[in-house]
């Protein structure tokens, strides 16, 4: 495993943008501040695809990622494995001139990731930046000007001005004793650098600026001849904005090489990236639809395919559960590694071999590397099912894509009206039961019964959400058929709640308004027109 943080990064970034275009595919995980915006963000069973993208966009405009985990996988066809390299990227946005990101942190979320030691000195000292479009237009601007950092460009907080002013006080000291050949300043980590660099050569025409050793900053006394040399090569610019870019220069390789894209219960990791990578989230759901498709063209999500595979793969009794610890878990076992023929092994890279042997889930980079394979696990017995003894060779990659065709694009949806979305097309249609109708009896008893308790009463039979309808009337969606099934034999003679199934021409009363309002006017214009026929 590689752990990628600041310092590291522009150094790294070569060789991770050639594995992401040498590869097969690659898998990716985030993790975030925050799940939930607000209650009114909850999900339901009610929410259909449009509603459940709105509440999602909500939260997703409010916090950030933390940490994203980037797996590459690349087959060796010679020795029937895949090789994989698994990155664990510490992100963190950077304040520089008018750039001054606001986000929001959930407690639950942090206390979840406590619970996961999560390294939050890593997330706030070390994390790598990144920009979407609109800030990277904005920066360049502030970058092109030749007055840069000015009063207009520093942020309104003042720790980066003292930083700034700091070292401009130490270089007007040095050159007000003389000054020696080289004067070297001792400089911040981070983007405030170039800030500096900038801001010396600025009010110091005598002087150049270079960067050296420890993150120092060199200071020395050049001729006019030197430093008109010097500028007209000057390129901090491009290498603040570069450094500023961070991270989005590996969104956009991914984007840039069309490689296939696997990740778990993903929906919320393209959400983010998008808006933190990319640019906001569009108001439309189908607008998000097009655009993610256009960036990625080709994804899949393992929670939605071993849910699918589970009765297809049953005779091999290793995907019971969807949950990703587990799925691995199944999947890496002596049985799920070889209970068909030609199984590939999986190898981790010499750097990037911690999640061989240890499990740390709810780090980006190990999701990341558990999502690649169970992928290659999955994809491998659907491949094998049924292929005899006598097959000469191990099936390559683009096979498994041939044979899991039917499973791209589409994106795990969890507890909604529907169970995935299609990105590529258009969404399935609902597999949940018909929605429940509950009238609650008119007697003192019945008046006390609220929707949270109808929920905790339906509750013992399955997942449900309640939404009241006013006065005694509740609308009930449940997870399963067993459940909706079982609730409705349960209350079949209850003396306070009746529970029938919901029908809209019956029990909407919004329906009802309308169509007494239709056969109302119908009525008035036949009688308009007999009497126009009478007189």
């Amino acid at each position: 495993m590689c752990d990628v943080k600041r310092d590291a990064f522009l150094r790294l970034l070569p060789d991770i943008k050639q594995k992401i275009q040498e590869c097969d595919f690659v898998a990716i995980d985030t993790e975030f501040t925050g799940l939930c915006l607000s209650e009114a963000c909850q999900p339901s069973l009610f929410d259909t695809p449009q509603e459940r993208y709105r509440k999602l966009r909500q939260t997703v405009g409010s916090f950030i990622i933390c940490q994203v985990g980037v797996s590459v996988f690349k087959k060796d066809m010679k020795y029937n494995r895949f090789d994989v390299w698994s990155y664990n990227f510490h992100l963190f946005p950077q304040s520089f001139a008018t750039l001054d990101v606001r986000f929001g942190c959930q407690a639950s979320s942090f206390e979840f990731l406590c619970h996961h030691n999560f390294d939050f000195n890593k997330f706030v000292y070390e994390g790598v930046p990144y920009l979407d479009q609109e800030q990277e237009k904005l920066l360049r601007k502030h970058l092109e000007q030749t007055c840069w950092p000015s009063s207009g460009c520093l942020p309104s907080s003042g720790s980066q001005q003292d930083e700034v002013q700091l070292c401009c006080s130490m270089v007007s000291q040095w050159l007000s004793n003389g000054g020696g050949t080289e004067l070297n300043i001792p400089a911040p980590k981070g983007p405030v650098m170039f800030l500096i660099h900038r801001a010396l050569r600025t009010s110091f025409p005598e002087i150049w600026t270079y960067d050296a050793e420890n993150s120092q900053i060199a200071v020395r006394k050049v001729s006019q001849e030197k430093r008109k040399e010097e500028e007209e090569k000057d390129d901090l610019a491009d290498r603040a904005l570069e450094s500023l870019l961070g991270f989005t220069h590996v969104f956009r390789a991914l984007t840039q090489t069309g490689k296939p894209v696997v990740g778990h219960n993903m929906l919320m990791d393209l959400m983010l990236l998008y808006g933190k990578m990319h640019k906001p989230l569009p108001e439309k759901y189908s607008h998000f639809k097009r655009d993610i498709h256009q960036l990625f063209p080709c994804i899949y999500d393992t929670k939605h395919i071993a849910a699918e595979l589970k009765k297809p793969l049953a005779e091999f009794a290793v995907l019971q559960s969807s949950i990703l610890q587990e799925l691995y878990d199944a999947l890496n076992s002596h049985k799920g590694r070889f209970m068909v023929l030609h199984s590939p092994a999986i190898v981790a890279a010499a750097e990037c071999d911690r999640y061989t042997n240890e499990s740390h889930p709810h780090e980006a980079g190990y999701d990341s590397y558990m999502a690649g394979y169970v992928f290659i696990r999955m994809s491998h017995l659907l491949t094998m099912q049924g292929i005899s003894k006598q097959q000469p060779v191990p099936p390559r990659f683009r096979r498994y894509l041939e044979v899991l065709k039917g499973f791209q694009d589409r994106v795990n949806v969890i507890r909604a009206s529907v169970d995935h979305i299609c990105l590529s097309g258009e969404d399935p249609a609902s597999r949940r039961p018909q929605w429940l109708y509950v009238t609650l009896v008119q007697n003192r008893a019945a008046r006390t019964i609220n929707s949270a308790q109808i929920a905790e009463r339906f509750s013992a039979y399955g997942s449900v959400d309640i939404r009241p309808l006013g006065g005694n009337h509740f609308l009930v969606a449940a997870h399963s058929f067993y459940c909706a099934k079982d609730i409705l034999r349960a209350y079949r003679s209850h003396k306070l709640i009746h529970v029938t199934y919901y029908n809209m021409w019956k029990h909407s009363r919004t329906v009802q308004v309308l169509l007494w309002t239709c056969i109302g006017a119908s009525v008035l214009g036949i009688a308009w027109t007999f009497l126009g026929k009478s007189s």
